[in-house]
């Protein structure tokens, strides 16, 4: 996914949702933003997500939380304000 992740509105909702769409030892990768300064959370979003974006951190607590291993992180695309984040499906 690139660039949605910070517009989910019921983001448990839909990291259950990915979960169970994917096969065991499935991959998920999220390319997204951290947060820009003085902007605002789209309408709908939850407000822990501290402007438009979604800091790295709180996208991998989310993904974590429901079911999903970090498996890879790749923060060279800064450069662009973007981040690339991996996870896995468990095989078990």
């Amino acid at each position: 996914m690139r660039d949605v992740y910070h517009h989910f509105t019921k983001p448990d909702e839909m990291d259950r949702s990915l979960f169970r769409s994917l096969k065991r030892g499935g991959l998920l990768a999220v390319i997204d933003m951290n947060p820009r300064a003085g902007t605002t959370v789209p309408d709908g979003v939850p407000a822990n997500r501290e402007g438009h974006g979604i800091p790295q951190k709180l996208l991998t607590k989310e993904l974590t939380d429901a079911g999903f291993v970090l498996e890879k992180v790749d923060n060279s695309w800064l450069n662009r304000d973007l981040y690339c984040v991996v996870f896995r499906k468990p095989k078990q």
